[in-house]
């Protein structure tokens, strides 16, 4: 079971997340958070084995948190959901270590299967215009 937390400013997609997750048995969500700050606090006393959180909210900024939080706890998984497509944003997700990057339209049974892909040790990164891609093909996008 993969000790997870969620990060969204919105508390519907946060419960949606934590409906999906619940709905397949290999997760359990510890916490969640409201803010890139609490996230990466959270991120630090829990020590999750997956932080499934949303780019730009109030607080400390996502992606300068995910590169902190990999630089002390490389194992830790980090997937960015998040409604913008900007190519800055993920490179810059990339060049932080982030493992999955997604666009909040995504079907749920493509963040779940994309979950779990990630788990496993490959890195997704998507943007609307090619589609999701696995780590192979990640650096032709950047």
């Amino acid at each position: 079971m993969y000790k997870v937390i969620i990060a969204d400013d919105s508390s519907i997609v946060r419960a949606g997340l934590r409906m999906l997750l619940g709905s397949c048995g290999d997760y359990t969500v510890m916490g969640e958070a409201t803010n890139g700050s609490e996230a990466i606090e959270h991120a630090i006393s829990i020590v999750p084995d997956l932080l499934l959180t949303d780019l730009k909210m109030p607080g400390i900024p996502i992606i300068e948190g995910a590169k902190a939080l990999k630089s002390i706890y490389p194992q830790m998984k980090i997937i960015i959901l998040t409604a913008f497509d900007e190519s800055e944003d993920i490179y810059r997700a990339f060049q932080a270590g982030v493992d999955g990057y997604l666009m909040k339209d995504t079907s749920p049974e493509v963040i779940l299967s994309t979950i779990d892909e990630v788990m496993k040790g490959i890195s997704y990164f998507q943007c609307k215009e090619f589609g999701t891609y696995p780590a192979s093909k990640r650096s032709s996008l950047i």
